[in-house]
């Protein structure tokens, strides 16, 4: 069951969803709205990634200010991240999208990774920023990024993100971890 505008304010009320800073003005009839926090991270060409060997890009770290936005070129991808911490509870499901409007123009903000785990807590969500545009984007600190879907679990899930989930210590944008990426069929 996806949550309503009072579905949610519920969840905010019991502590089961905590979104900071808050304001009554994220809340929207059937989800959230969330903005773009200032660090981007934008990987530098030349390295051949490989999840088995654990090799990542390097990265160009970007901050943005209010005066001074990132232009993100048409083809361009970067890692960013929501201006809002964001903690969700045992029973809720979490999905973030892009907005229509800054899809209309060609900025989408996930590329797979929409689902925000039970027992994410007091982090932001990582976005994967992509111009797929002709024309560039300008990103500023604090813009309208994305929205969000909630949901309730049919049963509470009895796994705690926060506990055993890789990205948990990152409290902002951070690099892809590679762990357990290949199927070991050793083991059969």
């Amino acid at each position: 069951m996806m949550l309503s505008n009072e579905d949610i304010k519920a969840a905010l009320e019991s502590g089961e969803l905590v979104i900071e800073p808050f304001t009554d003005k994220l809340v929207k009839s059937a989800g959230l709205t969330l903005h773009l926090g200032p660090k981007l991270l934008k990987p530098k060409e030349g390295r051949v990634v490989d999840v088995k060997n654990k090799v990542l890009p390097e990265y160009d770290e970007i901050i943005l200010e209010p005066n001074s936005p990132y232009e993100l070129k048409h083809g361009e991808f970067v890692l960013g991240h929501t201006y809002e911490k964001v903690s969700v509870g045992q029973s809720l499901g979490f999905l973030i999208e892009g907005r229509s409007t800054l899809a209309r123009v060609g900025l989408t903000i996930v590329q797979t990774a929409m689902l925000v785990y039970p027992g994410h807590k007091n982090r932001a969500v990582t976005l994967e920023l992509a111009n797929h545009g002709p024309n560039p984007i300008l990103l500023y600190p604090k813009m309208k990024i994305a929205r969000v879907a909630l949901f309730e679990l049919k049963n509470p899930s009895s796994e705690d993100y926060d506990i055993s989930g890789k990205y948990r210590e990152q409290e902002e944008v951070g690099a892809p971890i590679f762990k357990n990426e290949i199927l070991d069929d050793s083991s059969d």
